[in-house]
């Protein structure tokens, strides 16, 4: 994989530096985020079809068991194929395209990026370059970025350099020389980059780019996991007795009551079980992680969203359970008597004794 660096110029050494740890896969334009914005609406409704053959995509979490399983309950006659001339339907996750490349782009967060080439900032700027050891120099990747494949491939050099119109403003401050970078290419968008966990956002990146046209070509229908899991899973809903049960499992020193927890969250409804879920995820942090569940993954993507700024960020790490319940009735005042009514069960576990019979909101 070709890599792309993010500088600027420090304002101590007055030499280009990286602007971040990261490398960078690519910039996501906000035009992209719009054309698939307007995919999204044209299909959001769309369910699996009788008669169809569909391909579950690299942009869906959605485990191929539970499709198989799905499929084989319902007596559907459905195929799955990869082979474009055989396909009527891509099988998409939303969330995840949104989480994984949009992210800054839906908070309003873009900035404006000038790629420069490679050879431009080697040649032309070499003076302005920390040639002293691997880390600093701009011109190398330090070895520990790459995989094995990019040492085989001898992708050791950015394939070219990005800079923020604001690093770049702050550069021609210093010297007038770098006003040249000006007449490069800019994009408005988000940065998409490598890190831990990030691996199929880039894997996948190119395929998102295509999309689009392998689509409009083959009058192929968009399919999202969220409208297959609630189909899936349509019939099991979290209440009030449901929550008290998994409150209990996931309270336990048991580890295992801790995965079949797990495992009946996964196969809820999330829209229909919503403040219930997040209110357990608030007080059971480790059902923000991932883990190595494949049917947890549409629910771990949920979840993600509601760590963010956006959504009041109901689940940030540091929320007490107090103010968790202010942000979400804030965000959510239809889940006033909900939140109530699992905050009972939470104070009576607090207690150990079951002192409350109940809280009525206002």
């Amino acid at each position: 994989m070709k890599y792309n660096k993010e500088i600027q110029l420090d304002s101590k050494s007055k030499k280009l530096t990286s602007a971040s740890g990261y490398l960078i896969i690519d910039i996501m334009p906000k035009d992209l985020y719009f054309k698939y914005e307007k995919l999204y609406q044209k299909h959001k409704d769309n369910k699996l079809k009788h008669n169809t053959t569909v391909y579950l995509t690299p942009l869906s979490s959605f485990p191929s068991y539970k499709l198989k399983n799905y499929i084989e309950e319902n007596k559907l006659n459905i195929k799955t194929a990869r082979k474009t001339e055989k396909l009527n339907t891509l099988i998409i996750n939303d969330t995840f395209i949104k989480e994984s490349y949009f992210t800054k782009i839906i908070n309003e967060d873009v900035k404006k990026y000038y790629t420069i080439p490679y050879d431009v900032i080697a040649e032309n700027f070499s003076s302005f370059i920390n040639y002293q050891n691997d880390y600093d120099n701009l011109l190398k990747i330090p070895s520990y970025h790459l995989t094995k494949k990019d040492k085989r491939e001898g992708n050791s050099k950015a394939k070219s350099f990005i800079i923020s119109e604001k690093n770049l403003t702050n550069a021609i401050k210093y010297n007038k020389a770098f006003s040249v970078l000006l007449n490069y290419p800019t994009t408005t968008g988000e940065l998409l980059t490598q890190y831990h966990g990030n691996k199929k956002a880039c894997d996948n990146l190119e395929f998102l780019h295509n999309i689009f046209d392998l689509i409009e070509k083959n009058n192929l229908d968009v399919v999202f996991d969220n409208n297959i899991n609630s189909e899936t899973n349509k019939d099991t809903v979290v209440d009030l007795e449901m929550f008290q049960t998994l409150y209990s499992m996931l309270n336990s020193t048991d580890k295992g009551n801790w995965r079949i927890a797990r495992e009946i969250i996964a196969n809820c409804d999330f829209e229909l079980s919503k403040p219930y879920i997040l209110f357990l995820a608030n007080i059971f942090q480790f059902l923000k992680n991932k883990g190595d569940n494949k049917n947890y993954q549409i629910i771990h993507e949920h979840l993600k969203v509601f760590d963010r700024n956006k959504i009041g960020g109901l689940l940030h790490k540091h929320n007490t359970y107090e103010s968790f319940i202010q942000k979400t009735i804030n965000v959510f005042p239809e889940y006033k008597q909900v939140m109530c009514d699992c905050l009972t069960t939470h104070l009576n576990n607090l207690f150990k004794t079951s002192i409350i019979k109940a809280i009525h909101s206002l």
